[in-house]
């Protein structure tokens, strides 16, 4: 039987990272000169944590933007560790579309190649506080830009999640690596909101099997994981 804490995590980690896309998209909606070092400042002043971008390519003329080499670093309190690492996001606008008023994306890569997500000893996590610094700076906003925009789907998406790591400063015994082993996940032809939430819905599903099925040899990651998931609201 599936785990309820690992599928709670995986929908809560999917919604923080949403908002990052969300903010990744407006940029090329509105073609604003976004540059990499103002990306990162955008992250620091609305999260509180240093932001670092190996490479930031908007292309205009494409409708393209490439970010290589995301990170998001925890502050000292948390041991100033990466909490997000993402070699690739890229995003390819259908700029027809956009002009109609519809978002649609002919291609969609993610890449997420570890989350270190860090209990303090007051039982707080970080991914807790970062979720609630994007929903009061940056969800609001994004939203207000795309309230006239409708989503037109994503013709192919192409996801990567790796490791995410858990430590617990309180009890160092909780502390544990859950490989959720996703290579080049590829969804096409994905017309609607409804049929994206579908595929990422068969996703976690079968993630959360796996990782149920993995527990019973490894019990210290999914006890781990349910420790983490009752200080999460």
């Amino acid at each position: 039987m599936a785990r309820p804490g690992f599928k709670k995590f995986l929908r809560w980690l999917i919604g923080i990272l949403a908002c990052l896309i969300l903010l990744l998209t407006v940029a090329i909606i509105f073609k604003n000169p976004i540059l990499r070092t103002a990306m990162c400042w955008k992250m620091k002043s609305s999260t509180g944590l240093k932001a670092n971008i190996g490479k930031f390519d908007l292309d205009l003329g494409r409708s393209e933007l490439a970010i290589a080499d995301f990170r998001i670093w925890n502050s000292p309190a948390f041991g100033n560790s990466a909490l997000l690492d993402m070699p690739e996001i890229y995003f390819a606008l259908a700029p027809e579309a956009a002009a109609s008023g519809k978002v649609r994306f002919k291609e969609v890569r993610f890449n997420l190649r570890e989350v270190n997500v860090v209990q303090n000893t007051n039982g707080v996590t970080n991914l807790e506080l970062l979720q609630k610094a994007l929903a009061t700076n940056i969800s609001k906003s994004v939203h207000l830009h795309l309230k006239t925009m409708e989503f037109g789907g994503v013709d192919k998406l192409v996801v990567s999640l790796g490791k995410v790591n858990f430590t617990d400063f309180g009890n160092p015994a909780n502390n544990a690596q859950i490989d959720l082993g996703v290579k080049e996940e590829v969804a096409k032809n994905l017309k609607s909101e409804e049929e994206l939430q579908n595929w990422a819905t068969a996703l976690l599903l079968r993630l959360t099997i796996q990782q149920s099925l993995s527990g019973r040899s490894k019990q210290s990651a999914p006890r781990a994981l349910e420790n983490l998931m009752k200080q999460l609201k």
